[in-house]
């Protein structure tokens, strides 16, 4: 097993006990791939016009950058009755509240993965704030990676599957730091 198969596999773990202690319900995360894509391969993972909640944090310390949570709408909408306590199926807009809990949930997932991470590779990583944004998945990948793009050219995609209830949802967790930085902390893998 790779040092980045490992540090996924403890993350997985540490971001499903995170988010069933959050739901006060078992929730299971998965890691069903990890890989790195340059910004102009991200448009196949959702069609560029999908509306998708995307909740990114600074990071700060050795690996510089930041991380985005991508969730589709409807399962935005899910884990916000989900947090909420409302009945399934009741949000089909995002009210303060659930802005809230979504931007709680992007804090539990990076957290949880950057603290495997840190204390994998014996580095300091911090991250920040989370910043919510409602929006086109290719407005928020436009928005969030203009700035980053200047200093990087890839970033590691890490798709991300969460069991609920008996459903499976879909999510796309981003890691915006420049890769050979690293792949040289990892140490190739």
């Amino acid at each position: 097993m790779t040092k980045l198969e490992q540090i996924n596999k403890e993350a997985a773990l540490s971001i499903s006990h995170g988010l069933s202690k959050l739901t006060d319900r078992p929730v299971e995360v998965s890691i069903t791939k990890a890989e790195e894509k340059t910004l102009e391969e991200l448009s196949p993972i959702m069609d560029p016009e999908e509306m998708v909640a995307g909740i990114y944090l600074p990071i700060t310390g050795l690996l510089e950058g930041g991380a985005l949570l991508i969730l589709p709408k409807e399962t935005a909408f899910t884990l916000s009755d989900l947090l909420i306590k409302r009945e399934l199926g009741t949000t089909r807009v995002l009210t303060e509240l659930d802005e809230s809990a979504l931007k709680e949930v992007g804090n539990i997932i990076t957290a949880n993965y950057l603290t495997v991470l840190s204390n994998t590779l014996e580095v300091k990583i911090i991250e920040h704030m989370p910043h919510l944004n409602f929006d086109m998945f290719g407005a928020i990948i436009n928005h969030i990676t203009a700035t980053f793009a200047q200093d990087h050219g890839e970033m590691l995609v890490i798709e991300m599957e969460f069991l609920f209830l008996s459903k499976t949802f879909k999510g796309y967790f981003l890691l915006l730091f420049s890769l050979e930085k690293f792949e040289a902390v990892v140490g190739g893998g």
